[in-house]
């Protein structure tokens, strides 16, 4: 909690802090800092006529962000809840979410929270990266039904005063940050401008670049539920923000003729299939007993926008599938595009696709399905998103949210797969 003569400053872990505390105790006049991490409710009177600013992030970038942030300082919260780094991703995130859901579990982690919490925070013993500001009595009364991030926030901001408190979001923290602090008559100075325009990022996370990746459908579910108070007060939702966004779950780009293209399909033996599938450069555990049928695919994975043909069955088929692959481009707005990869995928009935996400995926390569051959029984899964895509339609879908196929059908699945991007986007960095 820093004060200054124009606002009170609340630091909530893991929404840029240590970048707005050198801001502030650099350039603006008069800042004191009163209390690392400190709580709104323990402002002194004599500040409580000041505005207050403090800064939200989207929930599920949270969770990954604090993951890898306190699994490497050692806090003491982390510690405990994932004993002492031991569980994964998912289980300890998962008990983060779960902590007010009055399990017998729960009670006890929570407990064990209280018992190793300092009961005073001062002078002598001040909040720290692995000892934060929260209280052996913050976790004693810890709420029913919400998450921790909400919680956090909840606890952060709370206060029997009437605060004027304005919200930036981290997304865009560095214009963010300056539009607060002009609603809170700040005066920009050359220096507050010059940080901000050109100050480094501080105490930034090593998670993941695509943090969608990182979430199970259950648990992006589970953080959805347990942390709708944050969600719906300021609009969040489970996507990457990024300037040429892929569609969130599915998006359908229209319906293609494949009646021509379906009766070459069931024309194939089964040594072709049984032949290119052996020879597919994409075996992956997931698959399962899925089988393909390779037409085009990337150079390598670190090529994701060049490719190379099939030697033979390329210029058999292209006639029948450019003209699908071209309508899907124009659903896309394209009107000059490539396909780095093109394959038919084959589910047996009864088979599945296990959940991944694919990590070499682009976000300036879009993954288009077309189903050929399926049944009502074969579902495909996006995120926490189910349906079942009928034959014809055309259908892009999220390759970097983790994604999986049953087809509980007495037929097999057979869809014609394919990535396009419009030229303008070639090696474009993600």
């Amino acid at each position: 909690m820093i004060v200054t003569e124009h606002f009170v400053y609340i630091h909530v872990s893991r929404t840029g802090g240590t970048f707005l505390n050198k801001l502030i105790m650099n350039q603006v006049p008069g800042a004191r800092m009163l209390q690392y991490h400190g709580h709104l409710e323990d402002l002194p009177a004599a500040y409580a006529h000041l505005p207050v600013i403090g800064f939200v992030r989207n929930p599920w970038v949270w969770y990954v962000s604090m993951y890898s942030d306190y699994r490497r300082k050692g806090q003491f919260v982390f510690q405990i809840l994932s004993d002492r780094g031991t569980l994964d991703f998912d289980r300890t995130v998962a008990r983060f979410l779960n902590l007010g859901d009055g399990s017998a579990s729960s009670t006890r982690l929570l407990q064990h929270l209280a018992r190793i919490a300092p009961r005073v925070i001062n002078a002598r013993r001040p909040a720290r990266n692995h000892l934060p500001g929260l209280r052996s009595e913050h976790f004693a009364g810890f709420p029913e039904g919400i998450g921790y991030y909400s919680w956090l926030f909840e606890l952060m901001f709370r206060s029997e005063r009437d605060h004027i408190i304005h919200f930036g979001r981290f997304e865009n923290l560095r214009e963010e940050a300056l539009r607060l602090l002009e609603e809170t008559g700040t005066p920009i100075t050359n220096g507050i401008a010059t940080y901000l325009k050109q100050g480094k990022a501080l105490n930034a996370s090593s998670r993941p670049k695509n943090f969608v990746g990182a979430y199970a459908p259950e648990l992006e579910q589970l953080v959805a539920q347990r942390e709708h108070l944050v969600i719906e007060r300021f609009g969040y939702e489970f996507s990457e923000a990024h300037k040429y966004p892929k569609t969130d779950y599915f998006k359908h780009l229209g319906t293609a003729n494949v009646k021509a293209l379906i009766q070459r399909v069931r024309q194939i033996p089964e040594s072709l299939w049984d032949s290119q599938n052996e020879a597919k450069p994409n075996k992956i555990a997931q698959l399962n007993e899925t089988r393909h049928i390779m037409f085009r695919f990337i150079t390598d994975t670190d090529r994701v926008f060049d490719y190379s043909d099939h030697p033979v069955l390329w210029d058999q088929w292209k006639d029948v599938l450019l003209p699908v692959m071209e309508q899907a481009a124009k659903g896309l707005g394209y009107a000059d595009c490539r396909f780095p990869r093109v394959m038919f995928a084959r589910v047996p009935a009864g088979g599945d696709i296990s959940g991944h996400y694919d990590g070499e995926a682009s976000h300036y390569i879009h993954k288009i399905h077309v189903p050929l051959l399926t049944n009502e029984q074969a579902l495909f899964r996006v995120g926490r998103k189910e349906m079942h895509l009928p034959a014809g339609e055309i259908f892009e879908v999220n390759n970097k949210r983790v994604h999986s196929v049953t087809n509980g059908g007495s037929t097999d699945r057979i869809h014609l797969i394919f990535e396009c991007y419009n030229t303008d986007d070639y090696g474009k960095p993600d």
